[in-house]
């Protein structure tokens, strides 16, 4: 279904979006992306920095590095400030794609059993489903916050799988 180079791609290909994309909010007011800007999570810095916390969860379950707080709204105080959610952004797409960088074919087999805070459940889903579904995500929660920068007049950069520069 998925392979190692999958992964290794769109690691790169999320590490590549979340940097152009502070680069458009990097010379923005800092209020105006706390602002309710009427997306899921509100405002486009509690937006970013859900999916943040989500990329952080996954990682957790998938290269066994430490996971965020449960807690949303304790976690999202980790990052107050566009700044504070870039350096831990960093980070994270770091994490990333190392751990696609240091993927085996074994890894992407096999089911994965976590407790869902989404269902309030336990769940078992097959490892492949959920690496398609955190990389899916991460385009989802992007493109809303992409609507949103647009609609208020910030010019975007690409998104163009096939625009991305090659290592």
């Amino acid at each position: 279904m998925i392979d190692r180079a999958y992964c290794r791609t769109m690691s790169r290909y999320n590490a590549w979006q979340n940097r152009l994309l502070w680069e458009v909010l990097e010379p923005m007011d800092g209020d105006a992306l706390r602002r309710d800007a009427g997306l899921p999570q509100g405002s486009v810095l509690t937006t970013l920095t859900h999916l943040l916390w989500l990329d952080q969860m996954w990682l957790s379950r998938l290269f066994r590095v430490k996971a965020p707080h449960s807690d949303f709204e304790r976690a999202a105080a980790e990052t107050p400030s566009p700044a504070t959610w870039w350096a831990a952004r960093f980070r994270a797409d770091g994490a990333l794609r190392m751990w696609a960088d240091t993927l085996s074919s074994v890894d992407l087999t096999g089911d994965i059993a976590f407790y869902s805070l989404s269902s309030e459940s336990d769940v078992i889903v097959p490892r492949a489903t959920c690496v398609m579904h955190m990389f899916n995500q991460q385009t989802d929660q992007r493109a809303r916050v992409r609507q949103v920068l647009s609609q208020s007049g910030q010019t975007l950069p690409p998104t163009a799988l096939f625009l991305m520069p090659r290592d």
